[in-house]
Protein backbone atom coordinates (compact mmCIF):
# COMPACT_ATOMS: atom_id res chain seq x y z
CA UNK A 1 0.00 0.00 0.00
CA UNK A 2 2.58 2.47 1.18
CA UNK A 3 5.06 1.36 -1.50
CA UNK A 4 2.51 1.86 -4.14
CA UNK A 5 1.75 5.72 -3.03
CA UNK A 6 5.91 6.06 -3.07
CA UNK A 7 5.91 4.90 -6.56
CA UNK A 8 3.24 7.30 -7.94
CA UNK A 9 5.42 10.33 -6.02
CA UNK A 10 8.70 9.24 -7.60
CA UNK A 11 6.49 9.03 -10.88
CA UNK A 12 5.11 12.50 -10.66
CA UNK A 13 8.81 14.17 -9.21
CA UNK A 14 10.53 12.78 -12.59
CA UNK A 15 7.51 13.88 -14.84
CA UNK A 16 8.07 17.51 -13.70
CA UNK A 17 11.63 17.31 -13.37
CA UNK A 18 11.58 15.94 -17.44
CA UNK A 19 8.94 18.79 -18.39
CA UNK A 20 11.49 21.31 -16.46
CA UNK A 21 13.87 21.36 -19.54
CA UNK A 22 11.52 22.07 -22.01
CA UNK A 23 10.08 25.06 -19.96
CA UNK A 24 13.36 26.67 -19.57
CA UNK A 25 14.19 26.48 -23.21
CA UNK A 26 11.39 28.16 -23.78
CA UNK A 27 11.06 30.90 -21.42
CA UNK A 28 14.89 31.94 -21.74
CA UNK A 29 16.39 33.41 -24.88
CA UNK A 30 19.76 34.67 -25.99
CA UNK A 31 18.68 37.99 -25.29
CA UNK A 32 18.59 37.13 -21.26
CA UNK A 33 21.89 35.74 -21.19
CA UNK A 34 23.84 38.44 -22.58
CA UNK A 35 21.60 41.08 -20.56
CA UNK A 36 22.18 39.48 -17.33
CA UNK A 37 25.46 38.09 -18.43
CA UNK A 38 26.58 41.53 -18.81
CA UNK A 39 25.02 42.63 -16.01
CA UNK A 40 27.26 39.91 -13.90
CA UNK A 41 30.16 41.35 -15.62
CA UNK A 42 29.71 45.14 -14.49
CA UNK A 43 29.42 44.12 -11.31
CA UNK A 44 32.15 41.97 -11.43
CA UNK A 45 34.17 45.12 -12.75
CA UNK A 46 32.61 46.95 -10.03
CA UNK A 47 33.94 44.67 -7.64
CA UNK A 48 38.02 44.68 -8.77
CA UNK A 49 40.12 47.65 -7.53
CA UNK A 50 43.24 47.24 -9.90
CA UNK A 51 43.58 45.47 -13.19
CA UNK A 52 41.15 44.17 -15.18
CA UNK A 53 38.49 46.14 -13.92
CA UNK A 54 37.19 48.97 -16.99
CA UNK A 55 37.65 46.00 -19.69
CA UNK A 56 34.77 44.12 -17.53
CA UNK A 57 32.93 46.89 -17.08
CA UNK A 58 33.11 47.69 -21.07
CA UNK A 59 32.70 44.87 -21.65
CA UNK A 60 29.47 44.47 -19.03
CA UNK A 61 27.68 47.35 -20.75
CA UNK A 62 28.27 46.47 -24.28
CA UNK A 63 26.78 42.96 -24.18
CA UNK A 64 24.00 44.78 -21.75
CA UNK A 65 23.22 47.21 -25.11
CA UNK A 66 23.57 44.31 -27.52
CA UNK A 67 21.52 42.51 -25.54
CA UNK A 68 18.38 45.13 -25.21
CA UNK A 69 18.33 46.25 -28.90
CA UNK A 70 18.11 42.43 -29.70
CA UNK A 71 14.63 42.13 -31.24
CA UNK A 72 12.17 39.14 -30.52
CA UNK A 73 13.14 35.71 -30.31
Amino acid sequence: MVVGYVVQIIKKILKMIAFFPSKAYAAFDVKDFLVFGGLGMLGYGLYLKWGQWLAFMVCGILFMIIGYLMRGK
